[in-house]
């Protein structure tokens, strides 16, 4: 549940700058409402994402406990720009239309507004999200810093200042290089000359991918594909990646841990919540908030 202190702070100071500015930014957006025709009139779906968006901010642990805060503290009703507070089946739907289509056509104007439109170097590398254990939807996986672990994992793509241009949420049992196909389709937009990925993406299917999209995919050779390669790349790499280029190029992928521990940091990570859809909603949340930060 919120805290005490969240509250008061909420009360005293009505409106964290961070999500002032968000929320300004939200009404500015042009977003599709139900046209009102008979019957109790549609909420704003305005409102309804300021809602999603304090649930992020505030680690409201679902949507029963953000109807239950919105009715319990009329200074959040009156940030999200609410005369009542919405039926749970209400948030509901609106959490599946953002997880649709919502999520989409926001990022897309957030990173119109950014300025994104020649990011020449990418990484790309997942990370590992613990759930509940009793969570049926999840899976286990392996990853560096958990060994075995059950939850689910978050595919990035970002630029080397840390703006996410991609991403694709999967249980923790996918491969990363199975997943990075997924990836590359949705990049076709920026003319991306270089992706930089670790070991995990050793594979000729990610390359031809890569190719395809107009991109030269750069990963270190995984010594479980064979310690001598006789393909091309593998004869070719490991002597690119000891050049001085092939050192200043490869720092970057730096960037993309740094991303990972930004956003765990600001609660990407919720080890004792279980729900595929739910755990996407939040994740999604919180790669805009990541991204509007930028803006500021």
């Amino acid at each position: 549940m919120i805290s005490n202190f969240v509250i008061e702070h909420a009360m005293n100071s009505e409106m964290d700058p961070l999500l002032r500015a968000l929320f300004q930014y939200i009404d500015q957006l042009s977003l599709p409402e139900t046209p009102y025709v008979t019957g109790r009139p549609p909420i704003p779906k305005k409102s309804l994402l300021k809602c999603f968006f304090l649930k992020t901010y505030f680690s409201i642990d679902s949507l029963r406990q953000l109807v239950d805060t919105l009715n319990r503290f009329g200074c959040f009703r009156r940030i999200c720009g609410l005369k009542e507070v919405p039926h749970l089946s209400t948030f509901s739907r609106a959490g599946k239309w953002f997880r649709e289509q919502g999520f989409s056509a926001f990022n897309a104007q957030l990173l119109k507004d950014l300025g994104v439109r020649y990011p020449k170097i990418v990484m790309i590398d997942s990370t590992a999200l613990r759930s509940s254990l009793y969570d049926s939807q999840a899976r286990w996986g392996i990853s560096t810093r958990y060994n075995w672990f059950k939850g689910y994992k978050l595919h990035l793509c970002t630029t080397a200042e840390g703006v996410i241009l991609s991403h694709v949420f999967t249980t923790a049992n996918r491969n990363d290089a199975a997943v990075a196909l997924e990836l590359f389709p949705s990049l076709k937009e920026w003319e991306i000359e270089f992706a930089l990925g670790d070991a995990a993406y050793d594979s000729e299917k990610v390359r031809q991918m890569a190719e395809q999209t107009g991109i030269f995919f750069v990963s270190p050779i995984n010594p479980r594909n064979g310690d001598e390669r006789k393909d091309a790349y593998g004869r070719v790499i490991p002597s690119f990646l000891k050049t001085e280029f092939g050192k200043w190029l490869f720092r970057f992928r730096n960037s993309i841990e740094q991303t990972f521990n930004q956003l765990k940091n600001d609660g990407l990570e919720q080890p004792r919540w279980y729900g595929f859809n739910r755990y996407l909603l939040h994740v999604q949340l919180c790669i805009l908030m990541h991204n509007f930060e930028f803006l500021l």
